[in-house]
C-alpha cells in the first residue's frame, strides 16, 4: 500500500494486491468501518492487463463471477462501506486499487495526525504486507513526525522521505496493520480541526495495552483510563540471534518459511489456549445465551464487576474474536456511575442560580462523611502492588512514599472508598458556598495538583491493571456477563415484581457504568409504568445528561493531575533520559516514534478495519 497525505488531510491510497486466484469465489473486497467523518471515494481498480474496471455506485454482491468481471463498486453495509471488484480469470493476478480517504489527518491542538487500520486480514490473509506513507509536498522524518504501529509482527521505519510498516512473515486472520502517525504542526493544513489534544485523546488510547514505553513515547506515567488494557501478558519476541544463525546456515528462503511456520504455530497455540479459557469461564455459553443474572453482580461491587467484564472481553478478543454488545468500560463511565450513585444518596444535588437573567445549573455538594477503612481488594488490586509499581518506576519523581500511600489509601480500594474521595474532591473544590461549577473543578486541581496526584494515580492503576485470566472466577464471570445481558434485554424479560424495583436505582448505576443508562431508563418505564413513585426510582434521561458535564470535568482533572510534574521533576526526568545506557537507545527510539519492531497489542481507538480478502 502507498499512502500519500495531501495538504487538506485527505489521503490518496494505492493498494497493489498480488494474488493466485482459484476458480472459486467471485470478488475481492476491502471493508471500512468505524470511519467517523472519513469518507471513502474516487474508487478505481485496474489489473495486470492495464484494464481499468467500470465503477458502480451500488454494488450487488450476489451476482455471478461472470457478471462481476471487469467491474468494481461500493457496497454499503451497516456501519460502513466495502470496496468490491470482480475476480475475473483464474491464475496469477495483480489488482491495483486506488481510492481516497477524506479527513484522515486531523488538526489537534498539539499535533496533527491519525490512528487508522490500513489492513485487517480476514479470509486469505496476506503472506507479506507493506504500508508506505509519505507527504504530497514534503518529507516525513524522525524530526517532524513519529510512527507507532500495532496488530502485526514486523517493523516500522523511516526511509526515502516517508515512513512504512512491514510484516516479517505471514499474517493470520484478525491481524491488522494499525498505524498511529503524529505530525508536527505546519506540515499540513487539515480541514478538520479538533479542540483537543492529540496526545491525550488519540495517542494515549492507542498506546495503552501496547508494549511501547509510555514515558519514552512522551506520555508521563501510565495514564491509560480504560479497564482491561493490560489483562494478559504479552508473548516474548523471537530471538533475533537465532534467526540470524538460521539465515547463515540454511539461507534466506528456508528461514522465511521456518519463521512463518513458527509464528503461525505460536499464534495458533496462544489463541487456542485463550479461546479454551474463555469458553471455560463462560461455562460453555455465548453472550447471547448466557442465563440472566438478576441480582447485582459480585454483591454490588462496581469496580470488581467492571474489571472482570473487561478482562473477559480482552481475553476473547486476544483469542481471535470480539464479544458482541460489550463496550469497553472506561474511567468516564466510572464517574458517570459514581455521580449517579451520589445523586441517589443526596450527596450531590442540582442547584440553580440566576446569572444575567438566565438560570444556570450548579451542583450543591454536601459534606462527605468518611466511611472508615474497609477491606480492600487484596486478592486482585492491592495498594501494596500499586505502591511498589510507582516506586520502582520512578522513586525520585515526587510520588508519595510507600508508607504515606498506604496510610492515605489502604482500605479505600473499593467502591465506598473511591466514592468518598471523589466526593471529597468535589466538596473541597466547591468552596465555602458548597456550590460547584464544572470549570471550578479544573481551576481547583490546577491550584492543588500535588494534593490529588496520588489519588489520580491510584484510580489509573485500578483501571489500567486489572485481572489476569488465570485469576478470574467462573462464577464471577457468569454473574457479570449474565447481569449485563439482563440489562440489555430489560424490556424483553416479562416478569417484574415490587421487590425487584428496590434494586432499580442500582440497576441504573450499573447501566451508567456500562454506558447504556438511557436505554435501561426507557426500558424500565415501559415495563412498569404504574409502579408508585417510579419517577423517583428511575430518573428522567435529563438527569443522566445533567451530570455529564461534571463527570467529564472530573475525567479531565484526573488526566491533568496524574500527568502533572513540577519543574524539578521535569528536570529529573530529563536527566534520567539523558543518562540512559546505549543498550536502551533502540528501545527509546522505537517507543518515541522512530524505527523498531511493531507492537502486536495496543492500537485502541483506531478508525478503519473490518477485514479484507476474497470471497
Amino acid at each position: 500500500m502507498q499512502v500519500v497525505l495531501r495538504q487538506d488531510g485527505s489521503a490518496s491510497v494505492k493498494e497493489v494486491r498480488q494474488v493466485r486466484v482459484s476458480n472459486e469465489g467471485t470478488e475481492g473486497f476491502i471493508t471500512f468501518k468505524d470511519m467517523g467523518d472519513i469518507e471513502v471515494c474516487d474508487l478505481q481498480v485496474c489489473d495486470e492487463t492495464d484494464s481499468c474496471y467500470a465503477v458502480e455506485e451500488s454494488w450487488d454482491i450476489h451476482r455471478t463471477r461472470k457478471e462481476k468481471h471487469g467491474r468494481c463498486g461500493y457496497h454499503r453495509i451497516s456501519g460502513g462501506v466495502e470496496l468490491c471488484w470482480g475476480l475475473g480469470d483464474a491464475g496469477s493476478r495483480t489488482y491495483e486499487i486506488h481510492y481516497t480517504l477524506t479527513n484522515l489527518v486531523k488538526a489537534y491542538e498539539d499535533y496533527d495526525g491519525f490512528n487508522h487500520s490500513f489492513y485487517e486480514a480476514a479470509n486469505s490473509p496476506a503472506r507479506e504486507a507493506r504500508v508506505a506513507i509519505r507527504l504530497e509536498n514534503d518529507s516525513l522524518t524522525k524530526e517532524n513526525s513519529g510512527i507507532w504501529t500495532f496488530g502485526y509482527y514486523g517493523y516500522k521505519d523511516f526511509e526515502g522521505g516517508g515512513c512504512e510498516a512491514t510484516t516479517d512473515g505471514a499474517m493470520n486472520d484478525g491481524d491488522a496493520i494499525i498505524i498511529l502517525l503524529q505530525l508536527k504542526k505546519g506540515l499540513l493544513d487539515p480541514t478538520v480541526k479538533k479542540d483537543e489534544s492529540f496526545t491525550e485523546t488519540v495517542k494515549r488510547k492507542a498506546l495503552e495495552g501496547s508494549d511501547y514505553d509510555l514515558e519514552d513515547a512522551g506520555l508521563y506515567g501510565n495514564a491509560s483510563f480504560q479497564f482491561g488494557s493490560d489483562v494478559l501478558p504479552e508473548e516474548e519476541e523471537v530471538d533475533t540471534e537465532v534467526v540470524i544463525v538460521v539465515f547463515v546456515i540454511v539461507g534466506i528462503i528456508v528461514s522465511v518459511f521456518i519463521g512463518a511456520w513458527v509464528s503461525n504455530k505460536r499464534d495458533e497455540q496462544r489463541k487456542r489456549r485463550l479461546r479454551e479459557r474463555f469458553s471455560q469461564l463462560m461455562g460453555g455459553f455465548s453472550f447471547d445465551d448466557m442465563p440472566y443474572y438478576r441480582n447485582l453482580p459480585l454483591g454490588g461491587n462496581l469496580l470488581l464487576s467492571g474489571a472482570t467484564l473487561s478482562a473477559v472481553k480482552t481475553l476473547e478478543k486476544k483469542g481471535g474474536s470480539v464479544m458482541k454488545d460489550v463496550d469497553k468500560i472506561g474511567l468516564q463511565q466510572l464517574y458517570d456511575a459514581f455521580l449517579l450513585r451520589m445523586f441517589y444518596k443526596e450527596k450531590v444535588q442540582m442547584a440553580y442560580s440566576e446569572v444575567n437573567g438566565e438560570q444556570q445549573k450548579l451542583f450543591r455538594i454536601n459534606e462527605p462523611v468518611d466511611p472508615g477503612e474497609n477491606a480492600d481488594l487484596t486478592d486482585v488490586l492491592t495498594v501494596n502492588s500499586w505502591c511498589g509499581a510507582e516506586l520502582n518506576k520512578n522513586e525520585a519523581v515526587g510520588y508519595s512514599t510507600e508508607a504515606n500511600a498506604k496510610k492515605m489509601y489502604k482500605g479505600y480500594i473499593n467502591d465506598e472508598g473511591i466514592e468518598y474521595h471523589l466526593h471529597r474532591l468535589l466538596y473541597e473544590a466547591a468552596g465555602e458556598d458548597h456550590l460547584l461549577q464544572p470549570n471550578e473543578l479544573r481551576q481547583y486541581v490546577e491550584d492543588n495538583p500535588l494534593t490529588w496526584r496520588p489519588f489520580a494515580s491510584i484510580l489509573n492503576y485500578l483501571t489500567a491493571k486489572t485481572i489476569d485470566d488465570k485469576n478470574l472466577d467462573i462464577d464471577n464471570v457468569q454473574q457479570v456477563v449474565g447481569f449485563l445481558r439482563y440489562l440489555k434485554d430489560f424490556s424483553l424479560v416479562a416478569e417484574r415484581n415490587i421487590e425487584e424495583t428496590r434494586l432499580w436505582k442500582e440497576y441504573l448505576v450499573y447501566a451508567a457504568f456500562y454506558g447504556i443508562a438511557d436505554q435501561v431508563s426507557r426500558d424500565m418505564k415501559k415495563v412498569a409504568p404504574d409502579v408508585a413513585q417510579l419517577h423517583i426510582l428511575v430518573p428522567p434521561e435529563e438527569l443522566v445528561r445533567d451530570i455529564k458535564p461534571l463527570a467529564e470535568a472530573i475525567a479531565g482533572t484526573v488526566v491533568y493531575v496524574n500527568s502533572f510534574m513540577t519543574q524539578e521533576e521535569r528536570e529529573l526526568v530529563q536527566r534520567l533520559r539523558e543518562s540512559r545506557s546505549s543498550s536502551s537507545s533502540s528501545s527509546y527510539e522505537r517507543s518515541s516514534g522512530g524505527s523498531g519492531r511493531s507492537s502486536y497489542s495496543g492500537g485502541g481507538g483506531h478508525s478503519g478495519g473490518g477485514g479484507s480478502g476474497f470471497r
